[in-house]
């Protein structure tokens, strides 16, 4: 049965449109390429809107051929942290090298990173090399570099030394005596001394993050007084005694125990580093990301790579990363993430965002932020948003910055401009980490997000999500005081033709999420314009399936929707809500395949006056 019903969300919405006018999309970057080097060949990315960039990569053939066994890098090292950054030394006062790394297991037991430091025209050969880490921090850095290339390697963590994470189920839980027991389900991890860092509810089947409908955890390493005492009673369980914090954990539920949080970043881009690119790289483990790209990089490309468990070791191991795939932060954008396969880790797979600072105080030119992950250096240029995070257009430039405690610092500027006060919040003009293309990847089975889109121009295309532990896409402006500050607000994003199954599989709320957290609320505008949501498939929906706010034009069209038996049937499958600040929204031509759709009193929730939506569907 065909069944088309049209409906308008409060047609009398109609006569108020004239008044909230859609916002143009910004001017669409597009690059030239002009004088390419003849050492260089360049890879053209197209985007949202006609977008468009150029990433530079090193021709193998113009390259002079050395090879890191000269400089002493060998499997029989202990350490080969010595003899590999002799070879990147030499790179660096030698443009245009192809480092040869033969094929084989390579250990890594350092404190200090590998560091590629103003190297030019770089193109790194792995031949499926493997770099085995054994310990924590910054592992790999590219810095001040142009046009580098790494391609075709491992990288792995010393997981006989330091296990990243293990599987545990819950047995005796007391809450009247704030204990419970462990079981750990790979017995040589069950040591007293090992660091409970992080828990996580995990599928007791597929041992991946996040549970049906449910996702206990524990930040352990947040709080010093959570674990009081740890004693191991048998050969493969410890007594937990505790603050009370996990007096919620209930017998028989599976966990995963990360040993290991933000402990540790293999790639980090920084430093103006532009035409970088991974092709082929392999990173099975580390205690903390697998890349970071920040301070002003571009340029940038991460392709045909793998972040996940080793598959030699599927068994014996439970995660990949213990946080983030893919940070990206105060860049200036311009990167290509495409072909990839993700999953595992203890937090999102990818975070695009540039920083803010909160404004705590104001006393006449010297201004107090809290900035976690924000530039601030004098000369930059900070522009402000109100306490209602609307755009003011006022300015301000840095004269110097002196670190206080925790998160805060002392930014003093000239000509602090009048009405700035505490509440506000402001932004760095020297950082813009948009115009970015992620498409082709597999997200799977990772905990929290898939995908933190918080920059504009963006492409998100032919990409698959399948049973992420919370929301599959998020589009957000997030302040928490004193954890986090990103976003600084998102014009003309495309989300097409992508497929989301089983996602949102713990329910922290809905498939997709566009909205602001400015400290516990929502921002009272629109910060996000321009967003299309076109041509998806959404299969299995536990939950909402996308939730708005501040937003000014959004079409949501042409998707397909299954809300499907694998999750209990609900009122709220596969419902869209608008928020209070939403406008110029589009819903249209949408498809409801053994949804259920008759039994939902409305498909499209609204408490905006300026929502109109067609809803054409079929049954």
């Amino acid at each position: 049965m065909l069944l088309k019903f049209v409906s308008f969300i409060a047609s009398i919405l109609l006569l108020f449109t004239s008044s909230v006018a859609t916002h143009d999309i910004s001017e669409v970057y597009v690059e030239e390429l002009n004088n390419l080097s003849e050492n260089r060949m360049a890879d053209q990315i197209t985007g949202a809107n006609g977008t468009r960039f150029y990433i530079q990569r090193p021709k193998t053939e113009k390259l002079n051929v050395i090879n890191a066994s000269d400089f002493g890098l060998s499997e029989e090292n202990e350490d080969n942290y010595s003899a590999f950054q002799c070879a990147l030394d030499y790179c660096a006062r030698h443009p245009g090298t192809k480092l040869v790394i033969d094929k084989g297991k390579y250990y890594f037991r350092a404190t200090d990173g590998l560091d590629a430091n103003s190297c030019t025209d770089l193109l790194i050969e792995g031949n499926d090399a493997t770099f085995i880490f054994s310990s924590t921090g910054y592992k790999f850095f590219i810095r001040n570099s142009d046009c580098v290339e790494i391609r075709n390697l491992n990288i792995d963590w010393n997981w006989d030394e330091s296990p990243l994470a293990s599987v545990v189920t819950i047995a005796n839980s007391n809450p009247e005596n704030d204990s419970l027991d462990i079981v750990f389900k790979n017995p040589e991890h069950c040591d007293d001394s090992i660091c409970l860092s992080a828990i996580t509810q995990c599928d007791p089947e597929s041992y991946t993050f996040g549970a049906k409908y449910s996702s206990k955890e524990n930040y352990l390493y947040q709080d010093s007084t959570s674990i009081k005492s740890v004693q191991k009673v048998s050969g493969d369980t410890l007594r937990v005694t505790h603050n009370g914090c996990l007096d919620g954990f209930e017998n028989g539920e599976t966990y995963i125990l990360r040993h290991y949080v933000y402990d540790g970043t293999i790639f980090s881009v920084r430093d103006y580093s532009k035409n970088v690119t991974f092709d082929n790289v392999n990173i099975y483990a580390s205690a903390g990301m697998a890349y970071i790209c920040e301070g002003n990089s571009s340029h940038f490309q991460i392709i045909n790579c793998y972040i996940g468990i080793n598959p030699a070791y599927k068994d014996k191991r439970c995660v990949s990363l213990t946080a983030d795939a893919i940070h990206i932060v105060n860049t200036n954008g311009c990167f290509n993430i495409s072909g990839c396969d993700i999953s595992g880790m203890g937090d999102d797979c990818i975070n695009v965002h540039d920083g803010l600072g909160y404004v705590s105080a104001v006393n006449g030119n010297t201004l107090v932020l809290i900035a976690s992950a924000m530039r601030l250096e004098a000369g930059d240029t900070l522009v402000f948003k109100n306490d209602k995070f609307e755009n003011t257009e006022l300015t301000a430039k840095i004269v110097s910055v002196k670190a206080l405690e925790g998160i805060k610092k002392e930014v003093i500027v000239e000509n602090l401009p009048e009405g700035v006060t505490a509440g506000w919040t402001a932004y760095n003009t020297e950082c813009n980490s948009s115009n970015y293309v992620i498409s082709n990847n597999y997200f799977h089975e990772n905990r929290a997000r898939g995908l933190l889109l918080q920059s504009s121009n963006g492409l998100c295309e032919n990409n698959r999500f399948y049973k992420t532990m919370a929301q599959a896409i998020k589009v957000v402006m997030d302040i928490e005081p004193t954890r986090w500050q990103e976003g600084t607000g998102v014009d003309n994003l495309i989300i097409r033709n992508n497929t989301f199954e089983k996602c949102n599989y713990s329910d922290w709320g809905s498939v997709i999420e566009i909205g602001t957290n400015i400290a516990g609320r929502s921002a009272e505008t629109a910060v996000f314009t321009n967003v299309e949501i076109c041509s998806n498939s959404f299969m299995d929906i536990p939950s909402t399936l996308m939730r708005v706010d501040n937003v000014n034009g959004l079409a949501f069209t042409e998707n397909t929707v299954d809300t499907g038996d694998f999750f209990d049937n609900n009122s709220v499958q596969g419902t869209l809500e608008f928020g209070k600040y939403c406008s110029n929204i589009i819903y249209s031509d949408n498809n409801f395949i053994n949804s259920g759709f008759l039994r939902h009193k409305e498909i499209v929730k609204s408490n905006s006056v300026y929502v109109w939506a067609q809803i054409n569907s079929q049954l």
